[in-house]
């Protein structure tokens, strides 16, 4: 299968590149066009790439490219504009990355183009809806306050926010964190692939489960959860605490992909820490960025909570651990059944310090800080979806090639 996926992969390129000739003419009229740069794309790994997320910082095009109240920026592959999207990561009130995936064999190349044009001209372009971000506040009994934002003075806000916390969700699975000093990750799993947030807002309900809705299918407490980052004191994972307030910002909720932040203010002493969630369309995967306002002489860890009777895989060699086990996912076990979940986290190497220990509540990985910055990718699967991973095998499969892609991105040059 993973063969013929390859071979697919390399005719669409091909045809693609075939028709690199006669793109500008068909797709967009020349008296529509602001600028126009190519972006080649190169894949020098083995792993064919499905759906590979593409991040283009905006500063480094050209100064035709530059967006204002009237333009913005399509994106084209071979004879075909794609769905991207522009979003403004710094809240300067200026777009500042465009976002957009391709499929690109392994060892290969291709080439994107990026247009400004009128608003008016990309007003008929429209791309669905595949990633959903959302937040708000509790009413009583009446509907949630949906917010963009939402900032505490004392860091803690988990009674008081919709789902506990800021969550996303692309069509496959969807994460929350929690608005405390946890900041833990939480998992919500689906039988089907579509967004559901907006109308589940996380928990099921009698008439949601007849119609095969997902849910909440962890139980997290005190634990990790899945991916969340701790600080290790030798013995056990910590938290790292927010004196001065914590605040979260939906960044990005659209077609190609969703972001949350969530600043920890205050953290040992004068530190503000940044946690930055993405979720792109199509993808199991939740990408993990964090960032430090000061260098910190501190041992970061993430992870995995424990789960009694669970396949734990562990790889030193390629910087991941896999957890497939079953467990209740809510203290109410009459209600809510026992459900089998699938965990993973992958490190990249840049960020791995080779260590790999434990607690009484969690199986953790050591990451370390470069330049003020830490990414990791956090992975959960559930049984009952369908066609999606259905054993600690195949989850351990999932990780080792989400190893590999993460170790050897592909390369963007202007």
């Amino acid at each position: 299968m993973k063969r013929i996926i390859t071979i697919l992969i390399f005719l669409c390129s091909v045809i693609n590149w075939g028709c690199k000739f006669e793109y500008t003419q068909t797709l967009i009229p020349k008296n529509e066009i602001l600028g126009v740069q190519n972006v080649k794309l190169h894949n020098n790994s083995k792993e064919s790439r499905l759906l590979e997320s593409i991040e283009v910082n905006l500063s480094q095009l050209n100064n035709d490219m530059i967006t204002d109240e009237n333009s913005t920026l399509l994106v084209s592959v071979g004879n075909e504009i794609i769905p991207s999207q522009l979003d403004d990561l710094n809240n300067d009130g200026n777009v500042d990355e465009l976002v957009f995936q391709v499929n690109i064999a392994s060892n290969d190349h291709l080439k994107a183009t990026i247009y400004r044009v009128n608003k008016k001209f990309a007003a008929k372009y429209s791309f669905k809806k595949r990633t959903h971000a959302q937040m708000g506040l509790k009413n009583g009994k009446k509907n949630f306050i949906i917010r963009d934002s939402i900032y505490s003075a004392k860091g803690d806000l988990y009674k008081e926010t919709m789902h506990h916390g800021p969550a996303l969700e692309s069509e496959i699975m969807a994460y929350r964190m929690y608005f405390d000093d946890r900041s833990s990750i939480d998992i919500y799993g689906k039988i089907h692939q579509r967004l559901e947030l907006d109308t589940t807002k996380w928990y099921s309900n009698d008439e949601f489960i007849k119609n095969e809705y997902g849910g909440d299918v962890l139980f997290v407490s005190k634990t990790i959860g899945v991916g969340s980052l701790r600080t290790w004191n030798g013995s056990e994972a910590q938290t790292l605490k927010a004196s001065k307030g914590r605040y979260a910002v939906v960044r990005a909720s659209g077609p190609v992909r969703s972001v949350i932040d969530m600043y920890a203010q205050g953290v040992n002493g004068d530190v503000e820490v940044t946690s930055r969630m993405i979720i792109y369309a199509g993808h199991r995967k939740m990408i993990y960025r964090t960032y430090f306002s000061k260098e910190m002489n501190t041992n970061f860890c993430t992870g995995l909570r424990k789960m009694n009777g669970a396949e734990v895989n562990i790889s030193k060699k390629d910087g991941y651990i896999s957890l497939w086990g079953t467990d209740y996912p809510r203290i109410d076990h009459e209600k809510y059944p026992q459900v089998t979940v699938g965990l993973g986290v992958v490190v990249p190497k840049i960020w791995q310090n080779k260590l790999f220990m434990e607690d009484d509540l969690n199986h953790l990985i050591g990451v370390q800080a470069k330049n003020k910055f830490i990414e990791y990718h956090v992975i959960a699967a559930w049984k009952q979806e369908r066609n999606g991973i259905q054993s600690a095998d195949e989850l351990e499969e999932y990780l080792k090639n989400l190893s590999v892609k993460v170790n050897a991105p592909v390369q963007v040059s202007y």
